[in-house]
């Protein structure tokens, strides 16, 4: 049973804080599967880290959480990972900004970066 109370999400046993705008969403979290795996995140969402699922295509992994976010109020941010993805893609790069054109220093000759 999914709830309300207290201004915190709860699923059973667990519970996390609500955000700011919780809404109702059009999927189901009280399908049998879906609430086995809804109930597995938030178990996992008490320990404070972040959580990697992994599975195949289309099993409905970016759905249940978009719906978790949803109806407990929570801005989403995707990362999708493939065997593609770069370090770069996911923590940022220092790249040459030219400071004579009002980048950082004061447009001498010098090269700044800047994080990107």
């Amino acid at each position: 049973q999914v709830e309300m109370v207290d201004k915190r999400f709860r699923m059973g046993p667990f519970a996390i804080p609500a955000g700011n705008s919780p809404r109702i969403s059009s999927f189901s979290l009280a399908a049998p599967t879906t609430a086995q795996n809804l109930l597995r995140v938030m178990r996992g969402l008490q320990l404070k880290k972040a959580i990697l699922l992994e599975g195949s295509p289309g099993v409905g992994k970016t759905t249940l959480i978009e719906a978790l976010a949803k109806v407990s109020g929570h801005q989403l941010v995707r990362i999708n990972l493939s065997d593609q993805t770069d370090m770069m893609d996911l923590l940022g790069t220092d790249l040459p900004v030219d400071s004579s054109q009002g980048g950082e220093g004061g447009g001498g000759p010098a090269a700044h970066f800047s994080w990107c």
